[in-house]
Parts: C-alpha cells; structure tokens; sequence
C-alpha cells in the first residue's frame, strides 16, 4: 500500500480510465449479462406468476374470461408488430419484454380458466354496453334572450 500513496487516483494499477480500459469493459460485460438475464427471464414462469395473479381469473364469468383472453391475444400482436418495426433486440428488451411477458401470462391465465370452465374461447366477447348520452344543451341566442 506504501507504493500506491504517491499515485493519482487514474494511476493505479488494474484501473484504466478512457477508451478501452478496464471500467469500461466491466461495464459493458455487466449491461450484456443483464441484457441475457432480462431475455431469459421472459420466458419464466416465475416472472410470469410475478406480474399476473392466477386467481384473479377464477371469479370471472366465461364472457369476461373469453374478453380477457381476447385482449391478451391482440395486445400480444401489437407488442410483436412494434418489436419487429424497431428490429434492435436490445431495445426489444428493454421496451416491450415485460409488457411482452405481462400479456402471455394474461393469455396463458385466460386459456387456462377458459378450460377449467369449459368456455370456448372462439366465441365473441360481449358487447360492451354504453350509457345513454344526454341531450345536448339548447344554445343560447346571440342577444342572450331564451326562445
């Protein structure tokens, strides 16, 4: 250590500061290996029973199920129609993996109370129905006076 007290903190040795050096590289292989750990988690079924709760389909009705499901399915092809526009695997991952994962789960979850139910998923979701709308306001006269 006697040697070391006389060096500037961008003279020790192992530690190469700049293009190239020995932080750099240890950042890089870190981002890498998180990259590879994210990629891989996606397809856990631990990560997936993480982000979406099984028995939250249990009460639900095979219409709401089927919706579910339905929902799942096309959120599921718009996450891999975005993937696939950016074509950069690293910002694949890091933008749309978990909402990626979110959405399996959800179909998987629904697929499963769906025959667990006996519901057949071919079928359409229910309507959603609208409140009615109220009537418009009249509109006032320009001289303010009501008709």
């Amino acid at each position: 250590m006697a040697g070391l007290a006389g060096m500037r903190c961008d003279e020790r040795p192992g530690r190469v500061l700049g293009r190239g050096g020995v932080m750099a590289r240890n950042v890089a292989a870190a981002l890498v290996a998180g990259l590879l750990v994210a990629g891989c988690a996606v397809d856990s079924p631990t990560l997936q029973s993480s982000l979406v709760m099984r028995s939250g389909y249990d009460p639900l009705s095979c219409p709401e199920v089927v919706a579910k499901f339905k929902a799942a399915e096309a959120r599921m092809k718009e996450l891999a129609a975005l993937m696939e526009k950016s074509g950069n695997p690293i910002a694949n991952a890091l933008a749309y993996d978990t909402e990626y994962a979110t959405a399996r789960a959800n179909k998987r979850y629904a697929e499963q109370a769906a025959e667990k139910k006996g519901c057949d998923l071919a079928a359409k979701p229910p309507a959603t129905q609208t409140p009615p709308q109220p009537p418009p306001a009249p509109a006032a006269q320009p001289d303010g006076k009501k008709q």
